[in-house]
């Protein structure tokens, strides 16, 4: 190991400075307190070279014994140079990312950290994304993409699985200015994110700069608040390092929605209301200790994630049921382990391992006897009834997941590398509810115990070129209880237990036909796993299904993607890709406007045909316009369909073959536009002015074959227009933006014509270190 400090003459730490090994791949950066280490070197004599923009440069020669440690101090002396006009061109993490052969959108968010977006409202705005809300802050959202939704797009934050991390630690809780980039990976998934998604996944990766301290606090319309402290702290002698952050959100979610108003069974009126019983609250914390940069580990951490939330339930799957009493809360904590290391026992040969393991308890409350209420925040009361609103209970969830997950890497030579994956989730589940503590169904344990394995092999012939082929395992056992023999004599509930497993594979390829333009083309052959909510229910508006199966789906992607300078200010870039997705057995949700509550079940077979493209253009640092739209084409292609019913059970001619998939956006788009002002009133300040629009084409709320024209139910075509202004001085230490979201007060519908909020403020104030 060669460690060290680089001083100017006058004693002045250098950042920045370029240090390397001659002859070999190793080298390094100062740090900003201009500190280095470079580890891993095998014994022998080295020439170190010392090159810094400004100064003389210098080498060195070292003699390295094994097993030993050198530190340096150096001091540059500064080189006067008079040269022309230099025009430096490379490429960032998230210009890397989107290069693989996979088909894959990066987001970088380090322009969006003044903004008081979320995760969930950026990647609302990635092409081929819609998130389906049901309502304000801390409401639950169906993420789709490309025409698969739910669960069958899986969510990573660092590479950890965020399956089990409970409802306080969802995308709308995570601040934009504590992610460093966001990568949505589509239809073809990579082998080392070990997951059983069935058509694609997105990793949230945090900011992982050494030293950081960001802090925000931001307010606003239907009493929001949201708060966020962010920082790391490493030690680079040592290698000791320490992160976290701390984030709070709350609020009342009491926007006006216009609906019908009932009395009985009956309706008296249709106007605006608001919502009075929403409210949401949470809170999380994340924190990491351990050791980076050393002989032994790149990174061997030890942390925990905590959270809790309680959120005020006003409506179920629909608006027509109100409810003023439900409530839903829950507590997660989940300590985890990371450990990584490159050149593990031999060169080229990288190991990644983590391991966490998450306990959520939640409680569904629904304990108020014999009261009806309307969306006026009238109660009707019931003498004598015992009823709750939907259900009564109190219900308490206690669910424990440990999972964990291995990827090994070797790289054969420049042009051929290996890579392993074996990931295990083992989930169990206890319902007791203190309302109907003899329920027989609650009796029975309820677990899911899912293995994925993977082989990937990767050929890179030369710089213009990559391709990967890959294999993977997957298997699930599942235990519960259902019913059996319906309506007979011998109608009970029962345990059951069921073990599947399947296997699939895919080619992933991409070509630089010219370095501006490169050709994509991936194909995937996967399969999903159930889910315990999809299975055994959530306790309140989903019911069980144990005898969902899992679904498998063909994907192909076809893409172009085009970037270029135009001179030494302009900037441009374009997009599209071709999805073509043949899925049997997809799980959906099945929802039926009269009841509140829902349930998964499995479609035969559905296919996906669509396209989608984006563009940018940026002039120098003050003008940037982007957008980005979405067609997809999915229909039910099933022939015949299995139906089961008192009279009838049996297979059935499908009548809905041919018909798009309803509740699904077929059309979607959206795009932006930047103005940015530099030194207005003083130096090392700026000012931002971005606006946004956002478009969905109207779509059916239930099967455009059922119904006449004049009745078909109907989401209707949505237009929104925000605005955002932002100011930072000091080089960005200091920040103040105000946001105006819908500041066209547009009626807004997602997600079987659930009303979302219309006009809303927001101010936030935020401090970087």
């Amino acid at each position: 190991m060669i460690r060290g400090s680089i001083y100017s003459s006058n004693g002045e730490p250098l950042p920045g400075v370029t240090i390397i090994l001659q002859n070999t791949s190793k080298g390094e950066m100062t740090d900003v307190e201009g500190k280095f280490q470079i580890s891993n070197i095998l014994p022998g004599s080295y020439v170190l070279e010392v090159r810094h923009l400004g100064f003389h440069p210098v080498d060195k020669t070292i003699g390295l014994q094994p097993s030993e440690e050198i530190d340096l101090e150096l001091r540059l002396e500064a080189k006067s140079e008079e040269i022309d006009n230099v025009t430096i061109l490379g490429k960032s993490i998230t210009s890397r990312v989107r290069e693989q052969a996979f088909t894959v959108s990066a987001i970088s968010t380090e322009d969006l950290y003044n903004s008081t977006s979320d995760v969930q409202q950026v990647l609302n705005r990635v092409p081929g994304v819609r998130i389906l809300e049901e309502g304000g802050l801390g409401s639950d959202t169906n993420f789709t993409l490309n025409g698969f939704s739910g669960d069958q797009i899986k969510f990573f934050m660092d590479g950890i699985p965020m399956d089990h991390f409970g409802s306080s630690l969802s995308l709308s809780d995570i601040p934009v200015n504590s992610i460093d980039r966001i990568e949505v990976y589509k239809g073809v998934v990579p082998v080392w994110l070990g997951t059983d998604a069935l058509g694609g996944a997105v990793n949230i990766i945090t900011n992982q700069e050494a030293k950081f301290l960001d802090a925000s606090y931001s307010i606003g319309s239907f009493n929001t608040h949201r708060a966020s402290i962010n920082g790391a702290y490493t030690d680079q002698d040592s290698g000791f390092t320490f992160r976290g952050n701390i984030n709070y959100n709350y609020s009342d979610n009491n926007y006006e929605v216009f609906v019908p108003i009932r009395e009985g069974n009956n309706i008296v009126d249709t106007r605006e209301v608001e919502r009075f019983h929403d409210a949401y609250q949470s809170a999380s914390t994340k924190a990491e200790v351990g050791i980076v940069n050393k002989e032994y580990a790149d990174q061997l951490l030890f942390g925990v994630l905590a959270g809790t939330s309680e959120k005020e339930v006003q409506h179920g799957a629909t608006m027509n049921s109100v409810y003023g009493g439900i409530m839903r809360n829950s507590t997660s904590i989940i300590p985890t382990f990371k450990y990584s290391k490159e050149d593990v026992f031999s060169e080229g040969l990288d190991l990644n391992f983590y391991s966490a393991y998450n306990a959520t308890e939640s409680e569904i409350i629904d304990t108020l006897s014999g009261v009806k209420y309307n969306w006026l925040g009238e109660p009707t009361f019931t003498k004598g009834s015992t009823d709750g609103e939907l259900h009564r209970t109190f219900t308490t969830l206690t669910d424990v997941d440990f999972s964990t997950r291995m990827n090994l890497g070797y790289e054969l030579t420049l042009q051929h590398s290996v890579a392993f994956n074996y990931s295990l989730s083992n989930f169990s589940r206890e319902i007791f509810d203190a309302e109907n503590p003899e329920s027989i169904e609650n009796q029975f344990p309820k677990s899911l115990s899912k293995q994925v394995a993977g082989l990937a092999y990767k050929f890179d012939p030369n710089e213009r070129w990559s391709s990967t082929l890959f294999g993977k395992y997957y298997q699930i056992t599942a235990k519960g209880s259902k019913q059996y023999d319906f309506g007979l004599p011998t109608q009970r509930t029962d345990d059951f237990r069921e073990s599947q497993n399947s296997f699939g594979y895919g080619l992933a390829t991409a070509y630089f036909l010219m370095p501006q333009l490169q050709l994509k083309a991936s194909y995937e052959l996967t399969y999903r796993m159930p889910t315990a909510d999809e299975m055994f229910g959530d306790g309140l508006f989903i019911t069980s299904n144990p005898e969902l199966g899992p679904e498998q789906s063909n994907n192909l992607n076809l893409g172009a993607s085009y970037s270029a300078a135009l001179g030494d200010e302009h900037f441009v870039s374009l997009g599209s890709s071709f999805i073509y997705r043949k899925a049997e057995d997809l799980i959906y949700q099945v929802v039926t406007v009269a009841s509140p509550q829902t349930r998964f079940d499995n479609l035969s077979e559905t296919q996906t045909l669509g396209v989608e493209g984006n563009f940018g253009y940026e002039w120098s640092d003050f003008f940037h316009l982007g957008g980005n739209i979405t067609f997809q084409d999915i229909t039910d292609q099933a022939d015949f369909i299995y139906n089961e019913s008192y009279t009838n059970t049996g297979y059935q001619k499908n009548f809905q073959k041919g018909f798009r998939l309803p509740n699904t956006p077929y059309l979607f788009g959206n795009a932006n536009a930047r103005f940015s002002f530099k030194n207005i009133f003083s130096e090392e300040e700026r000012l931002n002015i971005l606006y946004r629009y956002n478009y969905v084409e109207e779509y059916f709320l239930s099967w455009a074959e059922l119904g006449s024209t004049d009745s078909k139910k109907v989401i209707p075509a949505q237009n929104s227009h925000d605005l955002e202004l932002s100011y930072s001085f000091q080089n960005g230490r200091y920040n103040a933006s105000l946001e105006v979201r819908n500041f066209t007060d547009q009626r807004l519908y997602d997600k079987y014509f659930l009303q979302k909020p219309g006009r809303a403020v927001f101010l936030k104030l935020r401090y970087a270190l």
